[in-house]
């Protein structure tokens, strides 16, 4: 197994999960739950992405081919579906908090926005990309655990949310939000470009 390999693939896939925003979006998602309540769904919300990237790493490359999918179409998709959740919470994280009197209590809440967020479309292109691209010995090795450690970061993050959330303002955490929005559409956009720019070479070349 390759050292360079693995952190490569590790900080690739920090960057894309990007675990300070999954935890703003925690927040917005949770508003009326207790501590103890957003601890479990914390976890429950990191054991899933570790799921479905690793899932991804396995298998991930085949179920594309099988539909006749490109990683470049792929990644075009996750970056629109990225992008656009960035802009809702450009316009005040209106596509992450429901309204009130919809707001669920306890572990009653939809956790979807945030799974598509951190193990979306995006997550999983880079994912199967890097298990593609590292899987030498004909395992995906460098892409398991650069799931496995994203898993566990975004879990550590989700708790420093947690804890510095409660101390936060309505007005502080808006602006926040926005702030993350901002990162969020960017990285969106980069990942359509980027699938759209490869797209165009492979049909050129």
């Amino acid at each position: 197994m390759n050292l360079h390999h693995v952190l490569q693939a590790i900080v690739t896939v920090l960057a894309v999960i990007n675990p300070m925003v999954c935890g703003s979006i925690f927040l917005s998602l949770t508003p009326n739950v207790d501590r103890a309540s957003q601890r479990r769904l914390a976890s429950k919300v990191s054991i899933g992405i570790l799921v479905i990237l690793g899932a991804s790493a396995l298998v991930g490359q085949a179920v594309l081919q099988a539909l006749g999918i490109s990683l470049e179409v792929f990644e075009v998709v996750g970056g629109v579906i990225i992008a656009y959740m960035g802009f809702n919470m450009l316009s005040g994280g209106s596509a992450f908090r429901p309204p009130t009197s919809k707001r669920k209590q306890g572990t009653d809440v939809q956790l979807t926005p945030l799974m598509m967020f951190a193990a979306g479309p995006g997550t999983i292109a880079a994912v199967v990309t890097l298990a593609a691209a590292h899987a030498s010995d004909g395992s995906p090795s460098t892409a398991i655990i650069a799931s496995i450690v994203g898993a566990m970061v975004t879990f550590a993050a989700l708790l420093l949310a947690i804890q510095v959330g409660g101390r936060l303002g309505e007005s502080t955490e808006a602006g926040v939000t926005r702030f993350m929005g901002l990162i969020v559409a960017s990285m969106g956009m980069q990942f359509m470009l980027v699938g759209l720019k490869e797209f165009f070479s492979t049909q050129t070349g």
